[in-house]
């Protein structure tokens, strides 16, 4: 992983930088997590969510047998942040910005890929309040970037969230 946070509405994305979002959280959220979902909720197209991320170098893929097959061009992490007030679930709040659909690449988790995302989110953005609604397992992971709970627990997906907040200045 190299280079800056990338911060790109939809329309500004290119077709590779959109494909590897997708296989990223794919991947992760559907796959990995056994979560049937609509990730393609639409949310993603509005023009006032921004989609942050840090590339890194495409890589030879796997198909579903475990034959190479194609190319990954995942992004190292990735979160997308939704316009300012947006009813996000649980967490969402007027007043706030909610980051959601944070993932790192499997191959990444321990190196700090996902840290960094939310150090530069944090740096950018945090001047006024962020929200999300996070898995509760990643309570700690979040805390160390200014989030705590602002709600009770709840189940989304077969897994068990929490809504956090973070406020202004932090």
């Amino acid at each position: 992983m190299s280079g800056d946070l990338i911060c790109k509405p939809f329309a500004e994305l290119t077709t590779t930088e959109l494909y590897g979002i997708l296989q990223l959280r794919s991947a992760v959220f559907v796959v990995e997590q056994s979560c049937v979902f609509l990730d393609l909720d639409g949310i993603d197209t509005l023009p006032e969510t921004i989609h942050t991320f840090f590339p890194q170098p495409a890589r030879a893929a796997q198909d579903s047998h475990g034959n190479p097959a194609g190319v990954s061009v995942m992004p190292a992490a990735y979160a997308r942040v939704l316009p300012l007030g947006f009813p996000d679930g649980p967490a969402g709040a007027d007043d706030a910005y909610s980051i959601g659909r944070v993932v790192t690449d499997p191959e990444l988790r321990g190196t700090g890929a996902g840290g960094r995302l939310l150090a530069s989110l944090v740096a950018q953005l945090g001047d006024e309040p962020l929200v999300m609604n996070a898995q509760s397992h990643l309570e700690g992971f979040y805390g160390r970037y200014g989030f705590t709970p602002s709600g009770p627990r709840f189940m989304e997906d077969g897994i068990e969230h929490t809504p956090l907040r973070r406020e202004a200045g932090l």
